[in-house]
């Protein structure tokens, strides 16, 4: 292997050990516990085991069901089925920038920018993000078969012309906004002249038709109430104002590694700490800004519109951190085209050493702030399984849980969002408390209200009280008299 054409995949693969020892040393939180990737304790005899979102991600429920049977693997197979899916959407993007002919050091720009980018960190930290990844890998896997199609490899050979609308299909049961990826590889073929207009529109129609027998067989079962369908009054009631706020916070974690909890987080704002990330960033973007005038090309253009494409299922609904990560490999493709259109090498070598140092400080940064989450969630269950003498049965969670109090991510969590309604203490039992959890919320700690709801709750059975989240004690546990 030529090390200097191979420079950026020899980097993550050096890198990629060091990452996945500590990310796997990262523990569950909040909404790691409820999610379909965690351990599910059911069998497929069960008659009632096919349960709602198990057939809109039959791959989250694969690995729920895994983890169920085996639970010493959660979260450690999470994480690590993550990061390799993470790396191997880098390896795809490499392969891809080469099909496009980029040259050698925009390929090797686009290929670490998506790898390195804190726009990775809601997919990558969290032990749900599995769905959010392989939707990305299956998605570039079809942009690569689809290439692979029309711009053939030297010998001639071609790939099947359905395979890449069988990883868009992948793509979709991964996770919904997946089904993006049906019209994006006609619309990048096309921008390149790898296919003509006709051809073009030809085959966005063949991926059309993937999306409408996706939505037709979706609305099928929840229609017919195979399984029943939640909605969220968040998704539901946003107005247009908060649809432009989160199209600017999904654009700003895109392209600026800025590190963002330093700024919006309160118990660890830095803003000299955020400032000095910015201003590492600036002298990259600043020469991709220069080309502006790449926006006239067809090129340029349509790769726009297909990192807005593949946004747009985010943008209806609530953008989070995790969010940033759909669109993430077109947004490296955008920046191998541009820096293919610069000229001074080694000042865009430079440029860039600078913005990816920015974003390694990132990645660290929240990486820490992830980990000593997870030993918060340790810490809190490890106390509410000391204080009892036997794994008890039922318990009655109140959680001091404020609305108004900021929180940055579902990886970097306050304590109470750590204890997670008391399904932390399930976890660090080793699955050994079969608890019963019953749980109530207040938005501030008031001993007399506090009071009243643990008397009420001891007197109807409950063997114990916890309450989390309270800012003088994380958790506060009550028993019986």
């Amino acid at each position: 292997m030529n090390i200097k054409s191979h420079f950026s995949l020899i980097a993550i693969a050096i890198c990629l050990p060091i990452i996945l020892w500590g990310v796997c040393g990262i523990g569950p939180t909040f909404d790691d516990y409820t999610s379909l990737q965690s351990t599910w304790f059911i069998q497929i005899s069960d008659p009632g085991y096919m349960f709602p979102d198990a057939y809109r991600r039959p791959f989250d429920f694969l690995l729920g069901c895994l983890v169920g049977w085996m639970p010493g693997l959660f979260p450690t197979l999470n994480h690590v089925l993550i990061i390799l899916g993470h790396a191997c959407s880098a390896a795809l993007v490499f392969t891809i920038c080469k099909k496009l002919d980029f040259s050698p050091v925009a390929t090797h720009i686009a290929t670490l920018f998506f790898f390195f980018s804190p726009a990775t960190l809601g997919a990558t930290l969290a032990c749900d993000g599995f769905n959010q990844t392989f939707a990305q890998l299956w998605g570039l896997l079809a942009l690569w078969f689809y290439l692979s199609r029309v711009h053939p490899r030297p010998s001639g050979a071609k790939t099947k012309p359905w395979l890449w609308l069988l990883c868009v299909a992948m793509a979709a049961l991964s996770k919904e906004n997946g089904l993006a990826w049906a019209v994006v590889p006609p619309i990048v073929a096309y921008a390149f002249q790898l296919v003509n207009r006709r051809q073009a529109l030809r085959h966005i129609g063949c991926g059309l038709l993937v999306a409408m027998a996706y939505l037709i067989v979706f609305a099928t079962i929840y229609l017919t109430g195979i399984a029943g369908i939640e909605y969220d009054d968040e998704y539901t009631h946003a107005t247009l104002l908060s649809h432009a706020k989160d199209f600017i916070q999904l654009m700003a974690y895109t392209w600026l590694p800025a590190d963002y909890m330093s700024i919006v987080y309160p118990p660890t704002r830095n803003i000299a700490v955020a400032a000095a990330t910015v201003l590492l960033a600036v002298p990259f973007l600043l020469l991709l800004a220069s080309k502006w005038q790449l926006l006239k090309t067809r090129q340029l253009l349509l790769l726009a519109v297909s990192f807005l494409i593949l946004v747009s299922p985010h943008l209806v609904t609530v953008v989070s951190i995790m969010h940033n990560y759909a669109a993430l490999s077109m947004a490296a493709l955008i920046v191998a085209f541009i820096t293919h259109h610069i000229a001074g090498k080694k000042l865009l070598t430079a440029a860039f050493a600078l913005f990816l140092a920015a974003a390694v400080f990132t990645d660290i940064h929240h990486y820490t702030a992830a980990r000593r989450s997870g030993v918060m969630s340790r810490r809190m269950a490890m106390l509410a399984i000391s204080k009892a003498d036997h794994p008890l049965q039922r318990i009655f969670c109140i959680s001091i849980d404020n609305p108004d109090e900021p929180r940055y991510s579902n990886f970097c969590v306050r304590p109470v969002d750590a204890f997670a309604w008391g399904l932390s203490v399930r976890h660090y039992s080793h699955y050994t408390w079969k608890t019963a959890i019953s749980e109530a919320k207040l938005t501030h700690y008031d001993s007399h209200q506090v009071k009243a709801i643990a008397d009420s709750a001891l007197l109807a059975g409950d063997e114990a009280v916890w309450v989390a989240g309270d800012d003088k004690e994380p958790l506060i546990i009550i028993n019986r008299p």
